[in-house]
């Protein structure tokens, strides 16, 4: 058994124990944070998995498809990562699993043109409105 205590939850966070058994299959729930608590333990789990997601996919998905150079750099293997001084930040509104995700950058300024750019790619990548940046 496995535990996991996602980065993506409120303080406290939920924290879930899983068989890993190549579908992470919800064992026990530890505690679930204040956000997830309405939620069954089971649609907590497949709520917190998909948001969990949705943060991570996002952070690598705007690399790949940033208009600008500026946001990151190259590695040798090909991977983009963000320059120094550049922070992604996450946070969450609505109430699961309606949940929006508002991402940020800081240490850039990006333009209007380069926003609108990262949001259609996130609102075809997600859907409209899922996945915000600001």
């Amino acid at each position: 058994m496995t535990q996991w205590t996602p980065d993506t939850c409120a303080n406290p966070p939920c924290i879930f124990q899983y068989t890993d058994d190549g579908n992470a299959t919800l064992t026990n729930t530890v505690r679930k944070c204040s956000r997830h608590s309405a939620q069954s333990d089971s649609a907590a789990y497949t709520n917190v998995k998909e948001e969990n997601q949705r943060k991570n996919i996002s952070y690598q998905f705007v690399l790949d498809n940033s208009p600008t150079t500026a946001l990151f750099d190259t590695q040798p293997d090909g991977t983009k990562t963000l320059k120094n001084g550049i922070t992604f930040s996450w946070s969450w509104s609505g109430t699961p699993p309606n949940t929006v995700l508002t991402i940020t950058y800081t240490g850039i300024s990006l333009t209007t043109t380069q926003k609108n750019t990262i949001q259609s790619a996130l609102n075809t990548r997600f859907g409209s409105g899922k996945v915000l940046i600001a």
